[in-house]
């Protein structure tokens, strides 16, 4: 899997705020695939893991302020993925700046894999109840 491409109908929740979100979040991934892949400096891939980093966490927070703003059912369980996610990343993050972890191509490919993942399936499940409660 080289890069994500958007496509409406694979990856679109049907809510543009959100999927202006998802649009950004993917360009931040293949930016981060493209530089481990051309194997940049430290200094930019760390640069590259904070920003995919911070807006993950804004986009996770938008995403459950509305679920939990109108009730959505499976908001625990959605958060819990998020909060897996993000942990994760940290430790990525952790172990790379300590030396312990080379980010690798396998590495880059379980982001983009969970990222595509989780908008194809459970933000999927959102969208409908987000949608008829007014969220745009």
């Amino acid at each position: 899997m080289a890069t994500i491409t958007w496509t409406d109908e694979i990856l679109s929740v049907n809510i543009p705020s959100i999927d202006d979100q998802h649009k950004k979040l993917i360009d931040l991934i293949n930016e981060f695939y493209r530089n481990i892949s051309i194997q940049s400096s430290k200094e930019s891939i760390f640069k590259l893991i904070k920003a995919l980093k911070e807006y993950t966490v804004f986009h996770f927070s938008t995403e459950e302020k509305y679920m939990k703003q109108y009730g959505f059912p499976e908001y625990l369980n959605h958060k819990e993925e998020h909060d897996r996610f993000v942990q994760r990343v940290l430790d990525f993050e952790d172990r790379y700046i300590n030396g312990k972890l080379i980010l690798t191509l396998e590495i880059t490919n379980f982001i983009k894999s969970w990222v595509a993942n989780h908008i194809k399936t459970t933000d999927r499940k959102y969208s409908d109840f987000l949608i008829e409660k007014g969220v745009r």
